[in-house]
């Protein structure tokens, strides 16, 4: 089990917990953060819901209920891919069935306006060395 209860029920608990082992994980490999550290920081961000953290392909984000709909792009983006420098995202509206949906590259801090609602689970990241 994780220590989000938000991502467990997300995700389920194993899968979750897989999630955070692999984003602590990469902050040891890419800050040298010592392993306790990395997973204190990736349990609060992901729990928070920090879109830097968690944005990946497969998943679909809600709109908050505080935010009105004419200051966004849709009421519910799917992430097709993740981008860096800067760190944006490839999305469509969630909403618009099949392949009519139109792409829009959008800068990752926009996702600070939605929660994470979906996470495709064969879209998951897997644990360093691990297969899937």
């Amino acid at each position: 089990m994780s220590d989000c209860g938000a991502l467990d029920r997300l995700l389920g608990a194993g899968p979750a917990a897989a999630v955070l082992e692999r984003l602590a994980g990469d902050l040891v490999a890419a800050d040298r953060l010592t392993p306790g550290r990395a997973r204190d920081l990736v349990c609060a961000r992901a729990c928070a819901g920090d879109p830097l953290l968690l944005a990946a392909a497969g998943q679909t984000w809600v709109l908050e209920d505080d935010v009105d709909i004419d200051d966004a792009p849709a009421m519910r983006l799917a992430v097709h891919a993740r981008l860096s420098a800067p760190p944006r995202v490839i999305v469509s509206d969630a909403d618009v069935p099949g392949v009519d949906g139109e792409l829009d590259e959008l800068l990752l801090e926009v996702l600070e306006f939605y929660r994470l609602e979906s996470w495709h689970p064969d879209l998951l990241p897997v644990a360093p060395g691990a297969t899937g």
